[in-house]
């Protein structure tokens, strides 16, 4: 609620202008701090959003229903927030990487740094990356809402957080539009 921002590293890494589109005005973006190691950035816009995303106060499950919001493919498939569906498919990402958590929903590339939420709009994890459509299918990955509290406990942010619940799909794709942003960068 305070404008701060959180995305992957690699979405922003050597961009030497960020901007964020929300409600039909551009906003610019500064980064604040990442951390390659996560895939994790910090960034801040000078704005008072309707709606924000709480992360969850709970470990994920496998076979727990989650949403991942997002703009595959950026704005050349449209302008309007995507979102598909799946459930935790593990809780360990490759490599045992227990900072992340693999889902069976569809992360195309421009997912990168949107959020994966619980039924009840809770932060479970945030898109990262998938297997290659050649090789697999349904292998995608996220970095566990943990991890990222981590990251923003060490730059001075505490998050709220939110128990495990359930939402209406109105209420849902309301929070979800009112908070996943589309950041565009310059480079």
């Amino acid at each position: 609620n305070k404008g701060n921002l959180l995305t992957n590293n690699h979405v922003v890494d050597g961009c030497k202008q960020l901007k964020i589109n929300y409600y039909n005005k551009e906003y610019e973006a500064k980064i604040i701090a990442t951390d390659k190691t996560l895939d994790l950035a910090l960034l801040k816009v000078d704005l008072r959003p309707k709606s924000y995303i709480s992360f969850s106060d709970y470990n994920p499950k496998k076979l727990q229903k989650i949403y991942v919001a997002g703009y595959p493919f950026g704005k050349g498939l449209s302008d309007d927030l995507k979102i598909s569906s799946g459930i935790v498919s593990s809780l360990k990402g490759i490599e045992d990487n227990s900072n992340e958590l693999q889902i069976d929903a569809a992360i195309n590339h421009g997912n990168s740094g949107g959020p994966i939420v619980g039924e009840g709009g809770e932060l479970i994890a945030i898109a990262v990356s998938g297997l290659a459509k050649e090789m697999a299918e349904g292998i995608n990955f996220g970095i566990k809402s943990s991890a990222a509290m981590n990251f923003l406990g060490a730059n001075d942010i505490d998050p709220s957080r939110v128990k495990k619940s359930s939402m209406n799909n109105d209420r849902l794709l309301k929070l979800l539009e009112e908070s996943t942003l589309f950041i565009s960068c310059t480079y």
